[in-house]
C-alpha cells in the first residue's frame, strides 16, 4: 500500500462517528482487537445496533463491526431510519453474512412490531451457512434465508468464491470476466424477483437491498414487473461496477428519486461523473420520501 493511500485509510478512522464521539472506547477495542480477538478461531459478539454476530476474525467486516461498531456506517445508520414503521416487507439481495437483514429484524423487535418479514438471498454456500447462524443465534422468526442467487431469470449460473475471509466479493460470472486464480467456482441457482415473489405470496416490496458485486442490472431487470406497477418503495443498491450507470437509469425511468448517501447516513445530490469507486445509492419511489424524514 502506498503511504499516501495508508494516511488517507487512517484519516477516515479518526473521522469515522465512533471514534469522535467515544475516542478512548474505539482505541482499546481497537487493542483489544489486535491482542486477543483476532487471534481466535471464531467470535461472537453484539454490535452497535443491538444483534449478535458471530464469524471469524478473517472476515472482513467482522473486525470492523467489533472495534468500529459496525461495517458500513452511513448506509445502516440511513437503514435503521428507513426500518422505522410497521408491516415492512424487506428483501436483501447479496446477504452476506447478513448484516442489513439482521438489523431489519432487531429493529422490528425494539419497535415491538411483530408483522414485518425479511427475506435474505445468498447464493454463496459458505457466507449463507454464516449468516443462517446469525439469524439463529439472534432467535429472528421474521427472516427467510435464501441460498439463491438473484438474477433476471430462473436457471443456473457459476458463481466465483474468493478465498475464506473475502467472502463480501464473491459474485456471478458473467461471459468475458475475468478470472482470479485464488478463485473456486460453483454453480448456483438464479431466480428472478418477479416470479419469486409471485410464489411467495409478495405483492409489494417496502425496501430492497442489492449488492451484488456488479450484478445489480440482471436483479433489476429480473424485478421489471415490480417496477412497472410501482410496487418498489425504496432501493438502496451498490453503484461503480457492472452496467451501473443503466441501473441508475432503470431507477429513474420507474419515478425513482437516486440520491448519493453521506459518510453519516443523510441524502445528498448524486454526481455520477464523481463517484468515489464502489459507492452505494438510496433510490426513492413517489411518495417513499416519509420514509426517511
Amino acid at each position: 500500500m502506498k503511504f499516501s493511500a495508508w494516511v488517507r485509510m487512517r484519516l477516515g478512522l479518526l473521522t469515522h462517528p465512533q471514534f469522535y464521539r467515544r475516542p478512548v472506547s474505539a482505541i482499546a477495542r481497537r487493542l483489544l482487537w489486535k491482542a486477543v480477538w483476532s487471534r481466535r478461531e471464531s467470535v461472537r459478539f453484539r454490535t452497535h445496533y443491538g444483534f449478535e454476530v458471530e464469524g471469524s476474525p478473517a472476515d472482513i467486516g467482522i473486525g470492523s463491526l467489533f472495534y468500529r461498531g459496525q461495517y458500513e456506517w452511513g448506509e445502516l445508520e440511513l437503514w435503521q431510519r428507513l426500518l422505522g414503521r410497521p408491516g415492512l416487507t424487506v428483501i436483501d439481495v447479496g446477504a452476506n453474512i447478513g448484516l442489513y437483514s439482521l438489523l431489519a429484524a432487531e429493529s422490528s423487535r425494539a419497535r415491538g412490531y411483530d408483522d414485518g418479514r425479511v427475506f435474505g438471498f445468498e447464493p454463496n454456500p459458505a457466507e449463507c451457512a454464516k449468516f443462517r447462524r446469525n439469524v439463529e443465534i439472534n432467535g429472528y422468526g421474521t427472516v427467510r434465508v435464501e441460498q439463491v442467487a438473484v438474477s433476471d431469470r430462473v436457471g443456473t449460473c457459476r458463481m466465483a468464491l474468493p478465498p475464506e475471509g473475502l467472502g463480501v466479493f464473491g459474485h456471478l460470472i458473467s461471459e468475458g470476466d475475468a478470472r482470479h486464480a485464488r478463485d473456486e467456482e460453483v454453480e448456483v441457482a438464479t431466480v428472478d424477483l418477479d416470479g419469486w415473489c409471485a410464489a411467495a405470496g409478495v405483492e409489494r416490496i417496502d425496501l430492497l437491498k442489492i449488492d451484488v458485486e456488479g450484478h445489480e442490472l440482471q436483479v433489476l431487470e429480473g424485478a421489471a414487473g415490480l417496477l412497472g406497477r410501482k410496487a418498489i418503495g425504496v432501493v438502496l443498491m451498490e453503484v461503480g461496477h457492472g452496467e451501473w450507470r443503466r441501473c441508475v437509469e432503470i431507477l429513474r425511468e420507474s419515478g425513482f428519486e437516486v440520491h448519493a448517501i453521506g459518510t453519516r447516513g443523510d441524502l445528498e445530490p448524486l454526481d455520477l461523473d464523481n463517484l468515489r469507486g464502489w459507492s452505494n445509492v438510496l433510490a426513492l419511489a413517489p411518495g417513499a420520501r416519509s420514509y426517511v424524514a
